[in-house]
């Protein structure tokens, strides 16, 4: 988890007492929406005993229990599911509040995104720099990861964006736009030369990227249409971890190549697979009327402008 953390922060809200604030409302729909402590602490960087302490403090103002924890994993009561509409609410119009008193070209707040591990170094790094020049008071958390998971995250409120690749069903609810390619290559050993992509795949041991991405059905469906058997070796989540397997003459593998550089620095040959040459899109889904629209329409333009840079 990458984080992004400026010196600006927001002035407390005050709740139904005077007394409840936006910490205890943030605490309470973590712990309701992952229904672990542990978890929900994890996520706003607390420790666990800080969050059960917040979240009965909420509960002493209310005067209700929000949260049955004698279960496992805990369950909102009544009174919480009741609670837990308003305090959403609550919080959105709670990010809003700085747009009111910004510059109306500045952004502010809290923004939360997921993003494939392509993306975190290829067009994030410059995406996020623009982004921060332009708006120096907006605070960005990253997550990395798979894009089934952040679909999952996306449905459930988790985060507030992710950069996956293109969704073939696309839950009801969520919007996905496109801003970039990446090829998906053969890589092989630098002394692997005057091979073509279908060489390479039966002459050399097969290291499959992991075949819950998304972009390996789409790499099984160009191999299985062109008939080629594999002699699979092993399997791997880890870009850098096949890069380095692939570079000590273990095997080949066939992976999303998001920029040139990767190549270089493993010292790896790549090849296009098939003829045309297979691509994913990668794009940027969020949910529909997402209440942080302007942080994700600029996002998104500043990811468009860094993909088009060579």
């Amino acid at each position: 988890m990458l984080l992004w953390n400026n010196e600006f922060r927001k002035p407390e809200v005050a709740g139904v007492s005077g007394h409840m604030g936006i910490r205890e409302l943030k605490a309470f729909v973590a712990v309701a929406e992952r229904g672990n402590l542990a978890v929900a602490a994890e996520s706003l960087f607390l420790s666990t005993p800080a969050i059960s302490a917040q979240l009965a403090k909420l509960e002493q103002e209310l005067g209700a229990v929000l949260l049955d924890r004698t279960r496992k994993p805990a369950r909102l009561t009544g009174a919480g599911q009741a609670v837990l509409t308003r305090a959403r609410e609550v919080l959105n119009l709670y990010e809003r509040i700085g747009d009111a008193i910004a510059e109306r070209t500045e952004l502010v707040g809290n923004f939360v995104l997921g993003s494939i591990p392509t993306a975190l170094t290829s067009v994030i790094p410059r995406a996020l720099l623009a982004l921060r020049q332009a708006h120096p008071h907006l605070q960005v958390r990253i997550h990395h990861g798979q894009s089934p998971s952040f679909v999952a995250q996306l449905c459930q409120g988790e985060i507030d964006a992710a950069i996956i690749s293109e969704p073939r069903d696309l839950p009801a609810g969520l919007v996905w736009e496109a801003f970039a390619k990446e090829p998906v290559m053969v890589i092989a050993p630098a002394s692997a030369k005057n091979k073509n992509d279908e060489r390479l795949l039966r002459e050399y041991p097969y290291i499959r990227f992991n075949r819950h991405f998304w972009v390996s059905r789409q790499i099984e469906e160009a191999l299985t249409a062109r008939r080629i058997v594999l002699r699979e070796s092993m399997e791997l989540d880890s870009l850098e971890a096949i890069a380095l397997m692939v570079r000590h003459g273990l095997g080949v593998s066939i992976i999303p190549v998001s920029h040139e550089s990767f190549l270089r620095f493993h010292k790896l040959r790549a090849v296009p697979l098939g003829r045309p040459p297979v691509s994913r899109a990668i794009g940027l889904a969020q949910r529909a009327g997402n209440p942080k629209m302007r942080l994700t329409s600029a996002l998104l333009q500043a990811l468009q402008r860094a993909a088009d840079l060579p």
